[in-house]
């Protein structure tokens, strides 16, 4: 009798133990099917460079994918400055999971005056419709008009600002670098004629990101010499602005994370004047 009631309080702890252990089984809810989908994605009637986005999926929570990044809002409006074709991307998560719809291009026609009315838009390119040249500072007799040279050295915890004929042993020659133009008409549009070395000129845009002091341009590169300009990692990478005013600018372009060179510029209506 005593092992036979052993025998049924085996069994039934593990029957218990095993329905302990078993998981409860989930439905998931319905997908939203792609079609099911509603959205818009358009120009405001208030400022064509800005793009309302409004989701209109019942019962979903958005995902946007923009240009600038991600936004999980209901309605949302992304400021796209400069003229061009811009892909988004409208998805949502719901019950049964996550469902996208296929991307969608919007052309942009104009720049947004606000965006540019800044002072580092202005200084760099004379503002809204206008247009400003920049050379390297350093001319055929090896003269710098503002600076002490046309480039400085820096790296993780020190900078060094060497007269230009201290430097010989760097190996930039003295010469006309020729002129760089940023202007904002129709568009960021960057010119450089680099008559040291052609090769390094060209046509192209530009960018200014005011959050961080940073400058990008792509198609041409910003006027450099080649003995120390070629040992920079990549001349249409962002490079920090250093300082910046009406005339003068000084741009840091990065040989590696810890150490980099500081090109020195001014304006050609500084140079024609000084």
């Amino acid at each position: 009798m005593k092992n036979s009631l052993k025998i049924w309080m085996a069994i039934s702890g593990a029957a218990f133990l095993f329905a302990s252990c078993t998981p409860e089984k989930y439905e998931l809810g319905k997908v939203t099917a792609k079609e099911e989908l509603q959205y818009t994605i358009e120009p405001s009637s208030a400022n064509p460079n800005d793009i309302v986005l409004t989701s209109l999926t019942p019962a979903a929570a958005p995902l946007w994918v923009t240009p600038y990044g991600q936004s999980i809002r209901l309605q949302d409006t992304i400021n796209v400055p400069f003229p061009g074709t811009y892909k988004f991307v409208y998805g949502v998560e719901s019950a049964g999971g996550f469902t996208q719809a296929d991307t969608t291009e919007v052309v942009v026609n104009s720049i947004d005056q606000n965006a540019v009315d800044k002072p580092l838009w202005i200084n760099l390119a004379g503002g809204f419709g206008k247009s400003k040249t920049w050379v390297l500072d350093l001319d055929a007799n090896g003269v710098s008009k503002y600076f002490t040279s046309p480039f400085y050295f820096g790296g993780t915890g020190w900078e060094w600002a060497p007269n230009f004929k201290d430097i010989g042993w760097a190996g930039v020659s003295a010469g006309d670098y020729g002129t760089m133009t940023f202007d904002l008409m129709g568009d960021a549009n960057f010119t450089a004629d680099n008559k040291m070395f052609p090769d390094l000129s060209g046509t192209g845009k530009f960018m200014i990101y005011t959050a961080t002091n940073e400058l990008a341009t792509v198609g041409a590169q910003v006027l450099h010499d080649k003995a120390q300009g070629g040992a920079v990692a990549n001349w249409n990478a962002r490079m920090l602005i250093k300082t910046l005013d009406a005339d003068h600018m000084q741009l840091i372009a990065f040989k590696d994370p810890g150490n980099w060179l500081i090109y020195n510029y001014i304006t050609l209506d500084y140079y024609n004047t000084h």
